[in-house]
């Protein structure tokens, strides 16, 4: 795990804890920040003396969305383009079936690929300021990461697609009355209460927390694979369908 530049990755006794650190940038998302996640989830699944998994971000927001140089076709230095990366291609499902409970603490505004990577994860609880951003209708693209599957089965089918189709912003109160998140705690309690949360689920018996992850998420698995390769094909033919319309314009 070393080299990493985008997050940070810190164990705090049983617990490991995963810190996006562009605080400049918002913590917006870059296909580096992706690998980078890829590695420190699997390290600290595989990781016998870690008993949980918090997620967060440095600064005032957790994921502002995908860093806009990437979305212009700036490659990483992995040389990727955003999308290419394994986090957002088809990571989902392995995130989603980590045996050990992953914890979001949402710190600020959670926008695109900063609210569609929380859905794969266990546990959310935000802080007051805390905003989850869809925007993709409004933007012309896909959401993927599987959040196709998974916001419906978190909020609702018809709650998710007013989400999606209005291109929402939620708020705390509004992610916490939709179930989005389980806890809304005032932003300056949130570090406590998310590490509180994580000790304590740390502190259960791995085997049996396993066992029930496992029988949770057993009808979801193939339906989340299944959303994220519908993702991909229509995210595709949206794209396909933009550049004819931009060819016909010039032409």
């Amino acid at each position: 795990m070393s080299g990493e530049r985008e997050i940070r990755i810190e164990r705090d006794g049983n617990v490991g804890v995963i810190t996006l650190d562009r605080p400049d940038r918002l913590n917006a998302y870059t296909p580096d920040m992706g690998d980078e996640l890829v590695d420190a989830f699997r390290a600290l699944a595989g990781d016998a003396a870690i008993g949980a998994i918090l997620l967060t971000g440095s600064g005032r927001a957790f994921c502002a969305g995908a860093d806009r140089a990437f979305l212009d076709g700036e490659r990483g230095r992995n040389g990727k383009r955003i999308g290419e990366e394994h986090f957002i291609s088809d990571f989902a499902p392995e995130l989603f079936a980590i045996p050990k409970p992953v914890i979001a603490a949402v710190n600020g505004p959670a926008v695109g690929i900063g609210a569609t990577m929380l859905l794969p994860l266990d546990i959310r609880i935000a802080g007051k300021s805390a905003l989850f951003g869809f925007p993709f209708a409004r933007l012309g693209l896909m959401p993927g990461m599987g959040s196709t599957c998974l916001l419906s089965a978190i909020v609702g089918l018809s709650r998710a697609k007013e989400i999606f189709l209005t291109g929402a912003t939620l708020d705390s109160a509004a992610a916490l009355e939709a179930g989005l998140v389980s806890r809304v705690v005032a932003d300056a309690d949130l570090p406590a209460a998310a590490n509180e949360l994580a000790r304590a689920v740390a502190g259960n018996d791995a085997a049996a927390m396993a066992e029930v992850k496992r029988a949770m998420a057993h009808s979801m698995a193939e339906e989340l694979g299944r959303a994220i390769e519908n993702e991909q094909r229509e995210a595709r033919a949206l794209a396909q369908r933009r550049a004819a319309i931009r060819k016909d314009q010039v032409t």
